[in-house]
């Protein structure tokens, strides 16, 4: 009996002790939860609406003329543009999501240019930025008049401003001025005296804009520019269906011509002859031969030719296939003589899923009135849903979840 009273003397304080430090603790971190866990949602919140708004670029940094910055820059100008460089393509990512004013971006290569005349890429990537992307061509083609002058030795000014004139500006004349003046350069290669006879084509513009983006793609990869060779795959894929679309709009209206009638589908114009011979693109072999040539050592612009060679199929008539894995139908409410006719069936999808994107709102709608999903579109539109699907399948609505697609097509 000694024995046990003196263990729960010695014990019991101990287990009373324990039992109040857990409880303190415990009370700690029930405060702490209580307290931060409505100020983390709150915040959760706050950066939800935050990351939910663009985010527009705001040039911070005010910049005089080239001149006047020369001043002040102690004969550092070289210096001075490189920082003004990175400037400019900071502001380049940031445009995005602005209003694409480019005049203030304008100015940065402007002052650029002004403190390194010499500077070679910022005239080629500032009208880029500007013509290309921006869509201002006659500002961008002012850079590119201005780089001239200064640089009367090198063909790529020139070169560039060709292709902004033929392609983007579909100014021929003028494009012809600009690859002439390159012609005179003592560094112009050969590829540039083709182009020339390639504006003698009807499908002309594509040939020249898909070479120089393939030229800037390869370059790009050269000089480790992730944002140019971004751009100039992305615009490759662009040209290539654009190219193909002409040869399609073209192919139809042989086709009216030699039968007198409509096709009634596109492998029409493949079964009666109708496709001219055309240089088709294999855009998978593009990829894999570019894959290729930059996994061997030096540079992979030195096997341009050798892609071009082999990523295009000389006189091919049959219907291309589609450079994003989509394809190609004629728009039923037009005709062959319209530019329109040949309808691009990614534009299509898009279009078509940003009307289903209505439809299922109203569907979240209606459940969040009535917290069940209508047993049919009836009880939304009142009416039959009457919009026809456009692929050869039907339109699929199960009433248990909501969904609505296509049967046949996996992004409807």
């Amino acid at each position: 009996m000694e024995e046990e009273k003196v263990e729960q003397t010695l014990i019991l304080p101990h287990k009373k002790r324990l039992c109040r430090v857990v409880f303190d603790y415990a009370w700690r971190i029930l405060l702490f939860i209580v307290i931060f866990t409505p100020a983390l949602l709150i915040q959760n919140m706050e950066l939800n609406i935050i990351r939910a708004k663009p985010r527009l670029y705001k040039q911070s940094l005010y910049l005089p003329s080239g001149r006047n910055i020369r001043l002040i820059s102690l004969g550092y100008d070289r210096f001075m543009a490189d920082f003004i460089w990175l400037r400019a393509i900071q502001a380049f990512g940031g445009i995005w999501e602005s209003d694409r004013n480019y005049q203030p971006i304008y100015h940065l290569f402007d002052v650029i240019t002004d403190l390194d005349p010499h500077f070679i890429e910022a005239y080629t990537f500032g009208n880029l930025v500007i013509g290309d992307e921006g869509g201002d061509q006659h500002l961008g083609l002012s850079l590119i008049d201005k780089g001239m002058v200064k640089n009367p030795l090198t063909y790529k000014l020139p070169y560039w401003g060709g292709y902004a004139a033929y392609w983007q500006m579909n100014d021929p004349v003028l494009a012809k001025f600009y690859y002439n003046r390159a012609l005179k350069a003592p560094d112009v290669p050969g590829f540039v005296a083709r182009i020339l006879a390639y504006m003698e084509l009807k499908s002309g513009r594509y040939r020249v804009a898909f070479e120089k983006y393939l030229r800037d793609w390869l370059e790009a990869i050269d000089n480790r520019d992730d944002v140019v060779a971004d751009i100039a795959s992305t615009r490759i894929l662009d040209v290539v269906n654009e190219w193909q679309i002409f040869t399609l709009r073209q192919a139809a209206r042989k086709y009216v011509k030699m039968t007198g009638k409509d096709p009634q589908n596109i492998h029409d114009l493949e079964r009666a002859g109708a496709i001219a011979p055309y240089p088709l693109v294999m855009v998978p072999v593009l990829k894999e031969r570019v894959r290729y040539y930059g996994n061997q050592p030096g540079k992979i612009v030195d096997h341009f030719q050798d892609i071009l060679n082999a990523c295009i199929e000389q006189n091919a008539t049959i219907i291309p296939p589609h450079p994003r894995g989509y394809w190609y139908q004629f728009n039923p409410s037009l005709k062959p003589e319209d530019d329109a006719y040949i309808v691009d069936a990614e534009t299509y999808v898009d279009r078509l899923s940003h009307l289903l994107g209505i439809v299922r709102s109203r569907i979240r709608v209606f459940y969040h009135d009535h917290k069940r999903y209508p047993y049919s579109l009836i009880e939304i539109y009142k009416a039959p849903f009457t919009i026809p699907e456009p692929f050869g399948g039907e339109w699929i609505y199960y009433p248990f979840d909501g969904t609505f697609r296509s049967s046949t097509m996996p992004r409807l």
